[in-house]
């Protein structure tokens, strides 16, 4: 059967009462969640991918006020992975699911590209591993990877020098260890709308839940558009659909 999972990013939580960038970042997440759940009535939702940089301020505290966000909206299965502005610990002691998501069909899989502090991707041997044993849990006929890091460029210079290296070994590496199920890839960490290919794969790139980087800036720039989100269509032929969503109010 198809499977329709939301995909959220660079949430960036800081403690209560602040603000990051002008932007109260908690308030843009439930905005987003608020109007994703809203799709979700009349469509469905199966599944949560949060992509990395669910906490701009790493604390306990913080990765657990993400949890009761979204549970406050939803109560699926969600897949959490870090990003350059999480620490991986924290998020494991916080209690965040970062399990594999696995049905008849489908196959939710993420991969760390990330190193704690660190803005550039690191894609390490014991990354891989992890993901090897990921895709023993289930036989689904199809796997959908998540990443923090792009796998391709974005056409910002300032993100593009920390994305993943060499996209395509990895997709062919990953896609050979898969038994060819792999259909396609999802990330954060460019906080724009992203569309590309590796290979064979298509990729797909969302908008942050809170601020966003303004597309083809040579050095960093926030620009003006809304929060917002993506929802991801896992149909019966193996394909990928994503609908992009911005909050409207």
């Amino acid at each position: 059967m198809a499977r329709r999972v939301l995909h959220i990013s660079d949430c960036h939580l800081v403690a209560p009462g602040e603000t990051l960038l002008q932007t109260d970042t908690e308030a843009t997440l439930r905005a987003v969640l608020e109007q994703a759940a809203g799709d979700a009535a009349r469509n469905g939702c199966d599944a949560i991918i949060a992509s990395g940089d669910l906490a701009h301020t790493p604390t306990v505290s913080v990765y657990q006020r993400f949890l009761r966000v979204v549970s406050d909206y939803f109560s699926v299965p969600i897949l959490c992975l870090p990003g350059n502005h999480d620490v991986l610990h924290v998020m494991q002691e916080a209690g965040l699911p970062m399990d594999s998501i696995v049905w008849q069909d489908w196959h939710l899989q993420a991969l760390d590209s990330h190193e704690d502090d660190k803005p550039k991707a690191l894609v390490a041997d014991r990354d891989r591993q992890v993901v090897v044993q990921g895709l023993k849990k289930g036989a689904a006929h199809s796997v959908l990877l998540a990443t923090h890091h792009p796998l391709v460029e974005v056409d910002c210079p300032w993100l593009d020098k920390d994305r993943i290296v060499g996209p395509l070994e990895l997709m062919n590496w990953l896609n050979n260890v898969s038994e060819q199920r792999i259909r396609g890839a999802v990330f954060g960490h460019a906080h724009q709308v992203v569309e590309g290919q590796v290979g064979v794969w298509p990729v797909f790139g969302v908008p942050s839940t809170g601020f966003q980087f303004r597309p083809h800036s040579a050095k960093f720039a926030v620009d003006d558009q809304g929060p917002g989100y993506q929802w991801l269509d896992l149909t019966d032929d193996k394909k990928i659909k994503r609908t992009v969503r911005r909050v409207e109010s």
